[in-house]
């Protein structure tokens, strides 16, 4: 008399356990592969926000780009720099400004990048205009000797003989500084203000405005 066999039995066991096997490996696939694919979206959106504009004018939109017009431009391609002449007019915008003279400072994003005509691998790090220098945003009107923007402080200045007008208020000053960060605006030296109540009436008129300084220039230009 014989014993029945037990290797269909233990044969099925085997085939369920390569079969677990197999769906546990698939699953441990399946999410290193789903947290890969969240690693490069995160990196695509990353570098797409690093390579979006930024704002250079008080009021700019860092989505839109700088259009420049002006009579004549001369390319200096050892200094990486653009010199516009003659009834210049920079826009980002709604933003813009007006000057004789703007010069652009450019840094290459990519470090092999050739030098040449400035292409997308060119960043603009500093812009110099001098003037009359007029900045327009929104209902503001910004006026000075000469203007500055820099791309290390994010910061725009417009310095000599500033005022700063809004509607029929106007603000008078030695130096203006715009923080394109916080959206404020502070004038220094030797301020003075003059504000038209709602009711029309002039008063108001006085040295010193709300959120300007009134202290002395240090005197230092960026």
């Amino acid at each position: 008399m014989s014993w029945p066999s037990d290797s269909p039995s233990i044969a099925s066991r085997h085939a369920a356990r390569r079969l677990a096997a197999r769906r546990g490996a698939l699953t441990i696939a399946a999410a290193i592969l789903g947290s890969m694919l969240i690693m490069a979206g995160a990196a695509a959106a990353e570098a797409q926000q690093k390579a979006q504009p930024a704002a250079v004018l008080p009021g700019g939109n860092s989505k839109e780009p700088i259009n420049i017009d002006a009579a004549k431009l001369d390319y200096f391609d050892k200094e990486q720099k653009l010199v516009y002449t003659g009834n210049v007019v920079a826009t980002q915008g709604p933003s813009k400004l007006k000057a004789s003279v703007l010069v652009l400072y450019l840094t290459q994003k990519d470090a092999k990048a050739q030098s040449g005509v400035p292409s997308s691998s060119s960043e603009l790090r500093r812009m110099e205009a001098t003037g009359p220098v007029t900045v327009i945003s929104k209902d503001q009107v910004g006026t000075g000797d000469s203007g500055i923007y820099e791309k290390a402080e994010n910061k725009v200045y417009l310095i000599g003989n500033v005022t700063l007008t809004q509607g029929p208020n106007v603000t008078k000053g030695d130096k203006l500084i715009y923080d394109l960060t916080t959206s404020q605006a502070v004038v220094t030296g030797r301020v003075k203000s003059m504000f038209i109540p709602s009711g029309g009436a002039h008063e108001g008129a006085g040295e010193g405005a709300a959120g300007a300084s009134g202290k002395k220039s240090s005197g230092k230009t960026p």
